[in-house]
C-alpha cells in the first residue's frame, strides 16, 4: 500500500523498506518462469516418452524419475539457505543461482534428444532436474525479497500466469510439431524429429527469459544490520544444514499442515504426469509403448496437448484463486481445487474419447492454479523475509519426499495391483488426490497467531468487522502500552497494523517530553526515533504486516486523516495521550479523536498504569543500552505483558 499523505516522511534505517514495482517491472521480474516452467514442462511431458522410445519398460517410469525428488529435496533447501546468506554488489543474492541453474538446463535441454542409451537418459534427466531445481527456488525467494507486502500477491499471482504460459507452450508445441510432415522420421536413436524440434525450443525459451528476467531486475541491498548477521552465519555445508534443520524447528505450525496435504497430492500429481501417455493409449488410441507406432506417437503427442489445456486454465484460473483465498481462506480455496483435480483424474481414467478427455483438464487446471501459487503466497506471508529462501527449500521439500516415495513404491504397485494399466494408475492419482482434499479440511484450523493477514488459512476470526487498525504513539510507554493493545486488536481482526507518530515543525524538545511525559513531538528526527521505538517491542519473529508513518502536523488529525472516511477501520488511543495534564481523564488527542472519527475508536486504559515505575525503568535500561533497548523494555513493564511471542516483523510501505 503506498501512503498518499503529503506530509508523510520517508526515513530509513531500522525498519525494513520495499519500493512498490509497476505493473511492467513485476512482469518483467517474473518474466523468467516462463522459460523455467517450459523445461519443467518438457520433464513433465516429453521425458517419459522419450525414456520409452529409447528401451525404458511402462514399470520402471517411476524409478527412472527418481531424479526430481532427490535434487529437490537436496539441492532446494540447500541453495535457498546460500542464497539466503549470499551478496554480491555486482551480482546480487538469488540471480546467480537464477542464472546458473538456466544455463545448466539450456546445456542438458539441447543434448537430450540425441541420447540413445537409456542410462545416459537418466544422468540428463538428473542434470536438468538439477538446473530446474538451482533456478526454481532462489527465483520464488527473489519474488518475496524484491516486492512489498502488499504487492506479494500480484508477484505471485504473475508468477503462477508465466507458469502457466510456459508450460502451455512445451506441451502445444509436442502436440502440434508432431504434426508437420517434415519432422515425422525418427533419427537413429528412435527418438522422431519433432522431438528434437521441442528441446531446441526450450532451449532458446529458457536462456532468452531468465537472462533477460534477470538483467532487467535489480536485487534490493541489503541493510548494514543483515549484511553483518550473513558474514556472522556459520559457514560451509555444515552451518547451512544447520541452519535447514534449525528452520525446521522453528517453522510455522501451518506449513507443517500443508505438509500433510502435499503427501497426498504431489504422488498423485507425479503418478498423473507418468502414466498419462500410457493411459491415454489404453483407452483412447489402442496403443502402448512396447508396440510403438503411429497410435504411441498420438498418444503422447495428445498427452501433451491435454498437459497444455490444464495449464491454460490455470493462466485463467489464476487470476482469481487468491481474491477468493482472501475472502473464504486459503485452506478452504485449496481444499476444492484438490477436490476438483480428484474427480477430474478419476473421470480422466474412464474416457474413450480423445476430445471429451480435455474436459477434465478444466479441474486438474483451477487445481493446478492454487498448488503452484497459494501454497507459496502462505509461506511467503508467515515467515521471516530474511529466511524466505530456507523456507521455500523447505516447502520444496514437502513435494519431493512424496514424488521420492512414489518413485521407489508405485512401480511395484503398478505391475502388481494394478495390472499394468495406466488409466489404472491415473484413477490411484484421482482418489489420492480426493484424499488430499479431506485431509486439507480435516486439519484443524491454525491459532490466530499463525495466521496470515494477507492470504488467510482459514482461522476463526475473533474480530471480523475491521480491515486496519490505526493506533498513535509519541515513544512513551504508556503510548508503546496503547500500540500493544492495537497489535492485539488487529491480530485478532487479521487486520493490518498502522502506527502513526505525529511531530510539530520547529522548536525543541521541551523539559517534561525529556522526562517521558506526554507532550508534542518537535522534529522529523525525534519523531522518526520515537516511531522506532513504537516497533522495538513487536519481535521479528513471523511476518505482520505493518506500516508506519510519520506526519508532520496536528496528533489527532494524522489519526482521522488515516482513516479517512473508512468505517471499517478501528482508531487506538490512550487515555493519557498527547495532552494529557495531570487528574485528566482524556487527553485533548484522544477526545479530538473521539468527537470527530466516522469509526470506531478503542480508548485504552493507560492511566491505570504505575508510570512513575515505568519511567523509572525506561530510564535505567535508557543509561544502560540507548533509546533503541529502552523502547523494548519500557513497553514490557507494565502489570500487562506485552505480546511479544509470537508478534511478527514489521512492514513498512511509506
Amino acid at each position: 500500500m503506498t501512503t498518499t499523505t503529503p506530509e508523510v516522511v520517508a526515513e530509513t534505517g531500522a525498519v525494513d523498506r520495499k519500493p512498490l514495482m509497476t505493473g511492467a517491472a513485476i512482469l518483467m521480474m517474473n518474466l523468467g518462469f516462463f522459460g523455467v516452467q517450459f523445461s519443467f514442462g518438457l520433464t513433465q511431458s516429453a521425458v517419459n516418452p522419450l525414456f520409452l522410445l529409447i528401451g525404458a519398460n511402462p514399470d520402471q517410469l517411476p524409478i527412472l524419475n527418481l531424479a526430481g525428488p532427490v535434487t529437490g529435496l537436496i539441492i532446494q533447501p540447500l541453495i535457498g539457505a546460500i542464497s539466503d546468506r549470499t551478496w554480491s554488489p555486482r551480482w546480487g543474492r538469488r540471480r546467480p543461482f537464477v542464472t546458473a541453474g538456466a544455463i545448466l538446463c539450456a546445456i542438458i535441454l539441447f543434448v537430450f534428444p540425441f541420447v540413445g542409451v537409456l542410462w545416459i537418459g537418466v544422468l540428463c534427466f538428473w542434470l536438468l532436474d538439477a538446473g530446474n531445481n538451482t533456478s526454481m527456488e532462489p527465483y520464488r525467494a527473489f519474488i518475496s525479497d524484491r516486492l512489498p507486502k502488499s504487492q506479494l500477491a500480484r508477484g505471485f499471482l504473475t508468477q503462477s500466469m508465466f507458469t502457466g504460459a510456459g508450460a502451455v507452450l512445451a506441451n502445444i508445441s509436442l502436440f502440434l510439431l508432431q504434426k508437420v510432415s517434415a519432422l515425422e522420421k525418427t533419427a537413429g536413436n528412435g527418438v522422431p524429429y519433432w522431438m528434437y524440434v521441442c528441446f531446441m525450443i526450450g532451449t532458446v525459451c529458457i536462456l532468452a527469459t531468465v537472462l533477460t528476467a534477470m538483467a532487467r531486475t535489480r536485487e534490493l541491498t541489503p541493510s548494514d544490520e543483515e549484511l553483518a548477521e550473513m558474514r556472522a552465519a556459520p559457514k560451509g555445508l555444515g552451518g547451512f544444514v544447520h541452519d535447514i534443520s534449525d528452520a525446521v524447528r522453528t517453522m510455522p505450525v501451518a506449513m507443517h499442515k500443508i505438509g500433510v496435504v502435499f503427501l497426498f497430492q504431489w504422488y498423485a500429481m507425479f503418478i498423473y504426469w507418468q502414466f498419462l501417455a500410457v493411459s491415454l493409449g489404453e483407452t483412447v488410441f489402442g496403443a502402448n509403448p512396447e508396440q510403438g507406432g503411429p497410435a504411441w506417437d498420438s498418444a503422447i503427442a495428445w498427452s501433451g496437448l491435454m498437459n497444455g489445456a490444464y495449464n491454460f486454465v490455470t493462466m485463467i484460473s489464476a487470476l482469481f484463486l487468491v481474491g477468493f483465498a482472501r475472502r473464504i481462506g486459503a485452506k478452504r480455496v485449496h481444499a476444492i481445487a484438490l477436490a476438483l483435480g480428484a474427480v477430474a483424474l478419476s473421470w480422466l481414467a474412464h474416457i474413450t474419447n480423445q476430445y471429451v478427455a480435455l474436459l477434465p483438464m478444466i479441474g486438474l487446471g483451477i487445481f493446478w492454479a492454487s498448488a503452484v501459487g497459494i501454497p507459496y503466497l502462505m509461506v511467503a506471508s508467515m515467515v521471516p523475509a530474511k529466511r524466505t529462501g530456507v523456507y521455500m527449500g523447505i516447502l520444496n521439500m514437502m513435494i519431493v519426499v512424496p514424488m521420492l516415495i512414489e518413485t521407489v513404491t508405485f512401480g511395484w504397485i503398478f505391475k502388481h495391483f494394478l495390472d499394468g494399466k495406466g488409466s489404472n494408475a491415473i484413477l490411484v492419482a484421482g482418489v489420492l488426490m480426493g484424499i488430499g482434499a479431506v485431509a486439507m479440511l480435516w486439519v484443524n484450523p491454525p491459532d490466530e497467531a499463525d495466521e496470515s493477514p494477507i492470504v488467510p488459512l482459514g482461522a476463526r476470526r475473533s474480530i471480523s468487522v475491521y480491515d486496519r487498525v490505526v493506533v498513535g504513539s509519541d515513544g512513551t510507554p504508556t503510548s508503546l502500552y496503547a500500540v500493544d493493545r492495537a497489535a492485539e486488536v488487529a491480530q485478532a481482526a487479521q487486520a493490518k497494523l498502522v502506527v502513526v507518530t505525529a511531530y510539530r515543525d520547529g522548536g525543541e524538545q521541551s523539559e517534561a517530553q525529556a522526562a517521558g511525559l506526554h507532550r508534542d513531538i518537535f522534529g522529523a528526527d525525534a519523531a522518526r526515533d520515537a516511531l522506532a521505538k513504537s516497533v522495538t517491542g513487536l519481535t521479528r519473529e513471523r511476518a505482520r504486516y505493518i506500516e508506519q508513518r510519520l506526519v508532520a502536523g496536528d496528533p489527532a488529525q494524522a489519526l482521522l486523516d488515516t482513516v479517512g472516511n473508512d468505517p471499517a477501520n478501528l482508531i487506538v488511543v490512550g487515555n493519557r495521550g498527547l495532552g494529557a495534564s495531570q487528574g485528566q481523564l482524556l487527553g485533548s488527542v484522544p477526545a479530538g479523536v473521539v468527537r470527530n472519527a466516522v469509526c470506531d475508536v478503542l480508548v485504552v486504559q493507560t492511566s491505570a498504569l504505575d508510570e512513575d515505575r515505568m519511567f523509572a525503568a525506561a530510564d535505567k535500561v535508557r543509561d544502560e543500552a540507548g533509546a533503541a533497548g529502552a523502547a523494548g523494555v519500557a513497553g514490557r513493564t507494565g502489570p500487562t505483558a506485552t505480546p511479544g511471542a509470537d508478534t511478527p516483523d514489521t512492514v513498512s510501505d511509506v
